[in-house]
């Protein structure tokens, strides 16, 4: 599905986040963001079509101090920190979906691919050296890894299914992703050259958008196993796994900050999609943004 009225995404995300965000957005209004107290001080980049498409913003964990970073014509979205501070993300502003780079203060942008088909949902190796992403240049969604310019683009699988949402282990090894391959879309682990994938989770739903803790022992990802999306936790094994948010509404795409301390999410908990954190264990639970606005996709700087 595509949202409706001003409330358009148009890259890989509109489809991925519309299996995890099942609703209509129309609102088009904006308010003044309104921060409230909590977390810790790392920053955070975040999507917003606050001021008409989306565009790639940051602010404070305590949600102050937002700074718009992109104002490009075209969706800016996806955005991932490396360690040396500079931002990939997804963009159309060229016409399909494709990789960029920027610098924390959205100065110099460089796009890193150049395909007819899309390329999205990109994450820095820990080095800051790699990327990996996902694109279905081949045909269907796979996972990627490229250089920091762009230059060595290699498909790492090879699979017929919607292969999604990697995720670099803190120590580099091991990528996390999502994919379809068994019937329904589940987490997966392989090794950062694309071999010795395994399956992590077996669930009725869908699991999706795994976040490794700092340790590299725990991941977050959300799932609606139970009825509604809700953000879990588990050992990197597949096993211990913790419910960590409870709603009738819709808590996803988590994201593990640099300290272990606490997860970043999207949630529309209070009528809209709204940027929150909580704690490792799922209490302290802070709203960061509040705006009329489609504020999503949040990554701490690490």
């Amino acid at each position: 599905m595509r949202y409706t009225g001003c409330r358009s995404q148009r890259t890989l995300v509109a489809l991925l986040v519309s299996i995890v965000l099942p609703v209509a957005l129309t609102a088009c209004g904006d308010d003044e963001d309104s921060p409230t107290s909590g977390g810790n001080s790392s920053r955070l980049a975040f999507s917003s079509d606050r001021d008409g498409n989306l565009e790639i913003y940051s602010a404070n964990a305590d949600g102050s101090d937002v700074r718009r970073l992109t104002t490009a014509n075209g969706d800016d979205s996806d955005a991932a920190w490396s360690a040396t501070g500079r931002i990939a993300f997804t963009s159309t502003r060229d016409g399909n979906s494709e990789i960029y780079t920027m610098n924390a203060d959205g100065s110099d942008p460089r796009r890193l691919t150049s395909n007819s088909t899309s390329d999205e949902l990109p994450v820095w190796s820990p080095d800051g050296s790699r990327l990996a992403f996902a694109s279905n240049r081949d045909g269907n969604f796979e996972i990627y890894v490229m250089n920091a310019d762009g230059s060595g683009q290699t498909r790492l699988t090879t699979s017929t299914a919607i292969e999604s949402g990697p995720r670099w282990s803190p120590d580099g090894s091991r990528i996390a992703f999502h994919s379809d391959r068994d019937g329904n879309l589940e987490i997966y682990m392989m090794n950062a050259n694309g071999s010795a994938p395994t399956r992590l989770t077996n669930s009725p739903g869908a699991d999706l958008f795994s976040s490794w803790a700092p340790g590299g022992q725990r991941f977050a990802f959300h799932t609606n196993r139970d009825g509604n999306f809700e953000i879990y936790a588990m050992n990197v094994d597949g096993t211990g796994i913790v419910r960590l948010t409870q709603n009738t509404v819709v808590d996803n795409y988590p994201m593990w900050s640099s300290d272990g301390k606490r997860v970043s999410f999207h949630s529309n908990r209070d009528g809209n999609f709204e940027i929150y954190t909580m704690a490792a264990d799922g209490t302290d639970v802070v709203r960061v943004t509040n705006n009329a606005a489609f504020d999503v996709l949040a990554a701490w700087r690490p």
